[in-house]
Formats: structure tokens, C-alpha cells, sequence
């Protein structure tokens, strides 16, 4: 009956739950729970030649041996080493890209010291101190402070730019353009009916607002985005409450999220083109008749070759037109 009381029932229950999730994605499962591109990203990683979820196999079976001999206090000093890993952990995911399973490892790993240092001081210190004010780990804060950031980060990762028209997942090319913007009306028009390109509108001032609104509705009559563009410049502008609808702030919420994806993307400047692959433009034609000689292929790589290769590109190294804040395209 003493040896059932050292038991630490919390602590035990929450290492073999975490172990149980470890070894349920060491060897895969059903049910995909990743939401972000960090999942495939950690999912290899490895230190010292071992995949992390036999570390954390390793880790939580060793806390629920712990737990089931009552070893509080040594509980606690591994559950902590292991949670200052964690931190490291979220730390590098914070920086590059956040992974739902392993923030559902921290959370085990989080709730596992906890438990343990409850555990340790005893019931009257899991509320307070001997002066009788709250006391709070800072390995605790330091954890929640990067477990909340990597949460935001994987909220932010979930808003996608937002297309004028409903684009095909096949789509490679994408536009971000602003209706005020003549380089990029210009653009819209050469582009226009193409169906491997996606436009993406931004709004360079609250005129562009309606003009988009109009876009719409053109849009939906059966108008090319072309058309519709260029009938759009007369839009109507709103005034008073009806500038605030719900319909208008959810536009420029969406507005916003495809201004923030170009600034992410290292620009602030429209037309604004992304290519997911390699443009097709960029590849030099072959001459199937002739067969290039070993000697040729081995002057690929001379000054004299490489001298040649604007020629071969069909893309001009300048840019014209491009439009940045409030100021006109030149």
C-alpha cells in the first residue's frame, strides 16, 4: 500500500501518453494531424544517426519509470533537461518552420515537468512559496514563449494569397497586381485568358478597394479579367459606414494577406511575378536536326560560350514598370 502511494499517478499517465504518441509516428500513421510544411521538414531529422522520436521514446519511458517508483525530484531534473531541448527545438522550428507533431511533443514534455515539480514540493508549494506569492518556473516562461510564437507561425503559414479567380493547383505563374497600377493593367492584358497564370490583387490605395469590388462583379458576368480591369478604373467609391461591411473588410483583410505575401517574398513593388518551377520561357530551343560534336560539348563552359547566353535568354536583366506605394509607375 506505500509503495502504491509513491506512485506518481499525473506523471505517469502523461510519459506513457507521450511515449504511446511517439511510437504511434515513429512507425506512421493513418491519421494526418500536420497542417505545415514543418512536419516533413523534422520528420528525418536525426542526432547522432537516431530519429527524435526514439529519443523521445527513450526520454518518456525513463520519466515513467521515475513516476512509477515515486522519484520526484530526479523526474524533474530529466523532465527539465529534456524540456531545455524542447526549447532548442522551438527555437530552430521557430526559424524555419513550425511541425504540429512535435508542438504536440512539447506540450507532453511541458506537462511532464510540470508534473514531476508538482510532485516535488509538495501540495502546499504547487500554490505558493513560504513568503506566500505565486512561484512560476522561468523555464516554464521561456518555454511558453516560444511554444507561442511557433503557434503564431503556423497560423500565419495557413493564410494562403488570395486569387481574384479561382485558380487550378497545376497553376505555376502567379500575378500580384494593383488596379491603380498601369504596368500591371498592362500586364493583365497580355496575360489575360491564359490558363497557367493566376491573379492575385493588392490594393496600392483604399481606391483599389472598389475597383477590385467591381472586378468582381464584371468578373462573374463572364468579362476577361482584361475587360473587367480596365471597365473596373470607374468604380464607385463608398463613403460612411457602407465602407466598413463585413463583405469589404473581409476584402481587404484578403487584400492584405497578398500584400504581406510580396513583402514576405523580399519585394514592394507591383506587377509582382512568382513562378512555382521553371519557366518554360527560359529554356533554349534544341535543334533536333543536329547533334552537337564531343568538341562542342566541351566548349559549353568557355568564356567565349557563356558570352552567348543573353542571346540565348529571351528575358530582358531590366525591369520596367513597376509601381511602389502610392507613386506612379514610371
Amino acid at each position: 500500500m506505500n509503495h502504491l502511494k509513491k506512485i506518481l499517478v499525473d506523471s505517469l499517465c502523461v510519459t506513457i501518453l507521450a511515449a504511446a504518441f511517439c511510437v504511434w509516428s515513429v512507425f506512421g500513421n493513418d491519421i494526418n494531424i500536420c497542417i505545415s510544411t514543418g512536419c516533413s521538414l523534422y520528420q528525418d531529422l536525426t542526432i547522432g544517426g537516431i530519429s527524435l522520436w526514439w529519443i523521445g521514446i527513450a526520454v518518456f519511458s525513463i520519466l515513467a519509470l521515475l513516476a512509477l517508483v515515486g522519484a520526484a525530484s530526479l523526474g524533474r531534473l530529466i523532465a527539465g533537461c529534456a524540456l531545455c531541448g524542447d526549447i532548442c527545438l522551438l527555437l530552430l522550428m521557430a526559424l524555419t518552420a513550425p511541425c504540429v507533431s512535435c508542438l504536440v511533443i512539447a506540450l507532453f514534455f511541458a506537462s511532464s515537468y510540470m508534473s514531476f515539480s508538482f510532485a516535488a514540493k509538495g501540495k502546499t508549494a504547487r500554490v505558493s512559496n513560504t513568503n506566500g506569492k505565486s512561484r512560476t518556473s522561468v523555464l516554464l516562461w521561456i518555454w511558453l514563449t516560444f511554444f507561442t510564437i511557433n503557434i503564431g507561425l503556423m497560423a500565419r503559414a495557413q493564410v494562403e494569397p488570395w486569387p481574384i479567380i479561382k485558380a487550378d493547383n497545376a497553376v505555376v505563374t502567379r500575378l500580384f497586381f494593383s488596379p491603380s497600377c498601369s504596368s500591371c493593367r498592362e500586364a493583365v492584358g497580355i496575360l489575360s485568358g491564359h490558363v497557367d497564370v493566376a491573379f492575385y490583387p493588392l490594393g496600392e490605395n483604399d481606391t483599389d478597394l472598389y475597383k477590385i469590388v467591381k472586378m468582381r462583379e464584371l468578373l462573374d458576368s463572364g468579362m476577361s479579367i482584361a475587360e473587367a480591369l480596365t471597365q473596373a478604373q470607374e468604380a464607385q467609391i463608398s463613403t460612411g459606414l457602407s465602407a466598413y461591411t463585413p463583405q469589404l473588410l473581409l476584402l481587404r483583410f484578403k487584400m492584405l494577406c497578398n500584400k504581406a505575401h510580396v513583402y514576405t517574398a523580399g519585394a514592394q513593388t507591383v506587377p509582382f511575378f512568382e513562378y512555382h518551377g521553371m519557366p518554360a520561357m527560359l529554356k533554349p530551343k534544341k535543334n533536333s536536326a543536329s547533334t552537337p560534336s564531343p568538341s562542342s560539348q566541351r566548349t559549353q563552359n568557355t568564356p567565349s560560350s557563356a558570352s552567348n547566353i543573353n542571346k540565348i535568354l529571351p528575358l530582358d536583366p531590366l525591369v520596367e514598370g513597376r509601381c511602389a506605394a502610392n507613386l506612379p509607375c514610371p
